[in-house]
């Protein structure tokens, strides 16, 4: 279960989480990342758009680079610091789902030991009662 549970979190940060039923930071993490994932995926978006205008506006001029990324980088301060967000809000996700993980892990650890102590502990011969 543990495993299933860091396989998980690595991919999207709350499911993990939620499979081990810790349904409120499991909630938050995923919707974290959710909101994450959107704003990268918007950053994306308008760069990739940006990038379409720019070649259709050129119409067979070579330009150099330096004009290119100028005109680039005019549109585009909002859309990247948009997409830093996102980025900034999906490394919190993930790094919270790890912490989550490795607490995960060590309530089993712990639950195992407690079990490996319990069968350990001798038994008192039993009571002969025929005398």
């Amino acid at each position: 279960m543990k495993w299933v549970c860091l396989m998980a979190n690595m991919t999207v940060p709350g499911v993990g989480t939620l499979i081990c039923k810790r349904w409120v930071s499991g909630i938050l993490q995923l919707v974290g990342s959710l909101i994450g994932f959107a704003l990268l995926g918007y950053c994306i978006y308008e760069f990739y758009f940006a990038l379409k205008n720019y070649s259709t506006s050129m119409d067979g001029e070579v330009d150099d680079i330096s004009a290119a990324l100028k005109h680039l980088s005019s549109g585009m301060m909002g859309p990247l610091v948009t997409g830093a967000v996102g980025v900034i809000i999906l490394k919190v996700g993930w790094i919270w789902a790890q912490v989550t993980t490795a607490q995960v892990f060590k309530a089993e650890k712990a639950a195992e030991a407690q079990e490996a102590a319990a069968e350990s502990v001798d038994v008192p011969p039993p009571l002969d009662s025929s005398n």
